[in-house]
């Protein structure tokens, strides 16, 4: 039930192209894009840069941890009283991780500050 590592961040960009661009140029190197999202390598991790949905506040981040056990830490976070979240249905509550489109299975959870953190077994 450990968490090991940071799986990717996710940051809401008003403009990702803008945003890619400005990531380039620092040096960080691009792996992918795909409907406007861009993924680059951060060690063994990480950087995507989606685009803010409209009206939605560019620069919040999600926090994707990797975990070996996404049901075993969904288990424990439940026991510890918190109530695990599915940022992609705002409003739901969830009963157990879920798959997501590209495979991996994660539950999300907003810290005290409302920072979003997602708990992710890679597919």
């Amino acid at each position: 039930m450990a968490i090991s590592g940071l799986h990717h961040l996710v940051l809401f960009c008003a403009d990702t192209e803008r945003s890619r661009g400005f990531y380039e140029a620092l040096g960080f190197a691009y792996l992918r894009g795909y409907q406007g999202m861009h993924w680059f390598a951060v060690g063994d991790g990480e950087l995507m840069l989606h685009p803010a949905e409209p009206g939605e506040k560019a620069g919040l981040p999600v926090i994707h941890f990797t975990t070996p056990d996404v049901d075993g830490l969904f288990a424990k976070v439940v026991a510890a009283g918190f109530q695990p979240l599915d940022h992609q249905n705002p409003g739901a509550l969830m009963q157990a991780p879920i798959v997501r489109p590209w495979g991996d299975r994660e539950f999300e959870l907003a810290d005290p500050d409302g920072h979003m953190l997602a708990f992710t077994q890679a597919a």
